[in-house]
């Protein structure tokens, strides 16, 4: 039964040999073989046919390439395995960035060239990544679109926007739009032209940006082009659900923010009153917050277009002073503050915040403080005698209060207050801060310095010509050295302000600058990493106005920051290379880097001197949120 099987087999595999033809194409390979082969025999030849003429005499007779043939094959294999093995070299050396350059202008090229009757597709196409759940492709999308309005007219964008979204994918239209403003407003944190790459916006956008200028869309610069984005924004919040809103007044205040005040003036009306309307209602305060940013923002740019609703404003503002949330009253605050430089009266406004103050919430009461200093910072030379009066006795003993911050606001409002009172008040006010007794409480104490250093910032020039000056310079060097480290930590930051202010009105006065530089000085030694970082600043604030007077010092000054650069705070090394850098001038020449070696090793000094120069420029406004 095994043998018919097998025999069956072996007839099968012979007729499919006879079938397909290859017993035929054998039979005539041997017989070529073996003619060959006696030849060579009848010719008495010891050349012998080798396993390669057999294989290459196989495959001519079997159809296969000839020789010439196959070496051609071989050259051409091997060249493309070269150029193969370079271009795989050529990937690998290739970074990520390079990759992602190369696809995004890849994806320009492609949109460009899709004329206005394909935009619809495009966008429906692009759409559909706006509604993706990472942030990355949603901002992609916007940022094609935006490359394709280079192109495809804003009449396009209004045919696909109809000025009426279905609900359902109103989310995706307002993702959109945000994402597309918000990636123009990214570049607004860029500190320095290292830390940027020009070619991932537009040029001229990066112009403005480096120059400090405005950063505009063009395109919304056109009263109808900046309609069809704000009736999106404008759709979502008056029928879209909680979140929606708030993202819609988001995205209204990022989109105001690209617009010029020319553009925005037709629609300061339109866009203000619907906001207005909205914040009364009872939404989260998310929603509330998010209207509040964006109010504050058409304050800025609308200007006196406003003045319509300047009423309502004014209503809301203080309204929401009263909020339960923090965020909220501290928004209102601010855009109470905006919103008082474009008032003719504020003694009703001013009255109202100072009544608020007795109020028992200390939420409340911070709210209403940090909104009455925005108010008489913008428009505080708008405010009645009668009305000043009435705020200068009212901060003068909110300035002892027990309540941190509300010692540290009514510091600060008395400081700008300063500059309207009647001289008889400023000089009792002097006469009172020059002499304020050791025996008080430490938060009574913290008060007087706060206030004294906030009139140095206001009214320098009246404080240093007073008789009671000496008195002043005298308490502040008392206060670096009290116990508690706010105190020595306001007292450095007046000194600085001090300093600055001395170097600029009288920098003969030699003596006075050292007294100060040696206060500060004795600073850089203090237990506390703030108190250090502080003397530092001021120092660096001093060098940068004119590097005299720090030069003229440069051995009082010098061993004092290097030992800061060795300092364990991360905070204050840090402090103490910027301040190094204007100190030591190691930007202007390498024979300062030689001459800073005197204090600081060779390595620190060569390494700092490679900082940009005004890099840190941004770190040197006044932030009067806790040391006056």
């Amino acid at each position: 039964m095994y043998w018919q099987e097998k025999e069956a087999k072996k007839e099968a595999f012979r007729k499919y040999l006879e079938s397909s033809g290859v017993l035929d194409a054998l039979t005539k390979v041997l017989g070529s073989l073996l003619d060959i082969s006696l030849c060579i025999v009848a010719q008495s030849s010891t050349c012998v046919c080798d396993q390669f003429l057999s294989d290459r005499f196989v495959q001519q007779k079997l159809g296969g390439p000839s020789l010439s043939e196959y070496e051609k094959l071989q050259a051409e294999l091997s060249e493309l395995q070269m150029k193969y093995n370079q271009l795989f070299a050529a990937y690998q050396e290739t970074s990520a960035e390079d990759v992602q350059t190369l696809a995004r202008e890849a994806a320009e090229t492609v949109v460009l060239v899709i004329d206005e009757e394909g935009v619809e597709y495009l966008t429906s196409e692009l759409l559909r990544a706006v509604s993706d759940s990472q942030a990355s492709i949603r901002r992609s999308s916007a940022y094609l679109m935006a490359i394709s309005s280079k192109t495809v007219s804003w009449e396009a964008l209004s045919r696909v926007v109809s000025f009426t979204v279905p609900k359902e994918i109103l989310p995706s239209y307002i993702k959109l739009v945000l994402d597309a403003a918000v990636d123009f407003q990214r570049i607004r944190s860029v500190g320095k032209e290292d830390d940027f790459s020009a070619k991932s916006v537009n040029p001229m956008v990066y112009v403005l940006t480096l120059q400090g200028g405005p950063i505009l869309i063009p395109g919304l610069c056109y009263q109808k082009h900046f309609n069809h984005c704000f009736q999106i924004f404008l759709q979502g919040l008056i029928s879209g659900s909680a979140e929606l809103r708030e993202q819609a007044a988001l995205g209204l205040g990022e989109l105001i923010e690209v617009t010029s005040e020319k553009a925005l003036k037709e629609f300061a009306i339109p866009i203000t009153g619907p906001l207005i309307r909205i914040i009364g209602d009872r939404f989260p305060w998310q929603v509330k917050s998010a209207i509040l940013s964006t109010l504050t923002i058409i304050i800025r740019k609308g200007g006196m277009a406003l003045k319509p609703f300047l009423p309502q404003l004014q209503t809301t503002f203080v309204k929401c002073l009263q909020d339960n949330t923090r965020v909220v009253r501290s928004s209102a605050a601010l855009a109470l503050g905006k919103l008082s430089a474009l008032s003719t009266r504020v003694d009703p406004l001013v009255g109202d915040l100072l009544s608020s103050l007795q109020a028992l919430d200390s939420g409340v009461r911070e709210a209403s403080l940090s909104a009455l200093e925005g108010v008489l910072k913008h428009a505080g030379k708008s405010v009645s005698t009668a009305v000043r009066t009435r705020v200068y006795l009212q901060l003068k003993d909110l300035i002892h209060h027990d309540d941190d911050q509300v010692r540290i606001s009514a510091a600060s409002i008395l400081g700008i207050m300063s500059q309207y009172v009647e001289d008889t008040q400023l000089t009792e006010l002097l006469q009172e801060l020059s002499n304020f007794p050791s025996s008080l409480s430490w938060s009574a104490r913290h008060g007087s310095v706060l206030t004294i250093s906030s009139m140095l910032r206001h009214i320098p020039s009246t404080i240093c010509t007073s008789p009671v000056f000496p008195s002043i310079l005298d308490q502040l060097k008392g206060a670096l050295t009290d116990e508690k480290f706010p105190l020595r930590e306001t007292s450095t930051k007046a000194f600085g302000r001090l300093l600055v202010y001395k170097v600029r009105s009288d920098p003969s006065n030699t003596s006075v600058q050292l007294d100060i530089i040696s206060s500060l000085v004795s600073a850089l030694h203090d237990d506390s990493s703030e108190v250090r970082r502080k003397a530092l600043s001021a120092l660096k604030a001093v060098s940068k106005e004119s590097s005299s007077p720090i030069v003229a010092h440069i051995n009082i000054i010098g061993p004092a920051l290097a030992e800061c650069l060795k300092d364990g705070s991360t905070p204050v090394r840090l402090a103490a290379e910027r301040c190094a850098l204007h100190a030591f001038q190691l930007t202007k020449g390498t024979e300062n880097v030689q001459a800073a070696q005197k204090f600081i090793t060779g390595l620190d000094a060569r390494r700092i001197s490679k900082f940009p120069e005004h890099s840190d420029d941004s770190e040197d406004g006044e932030d009067d949120s806790a040391s006056g």
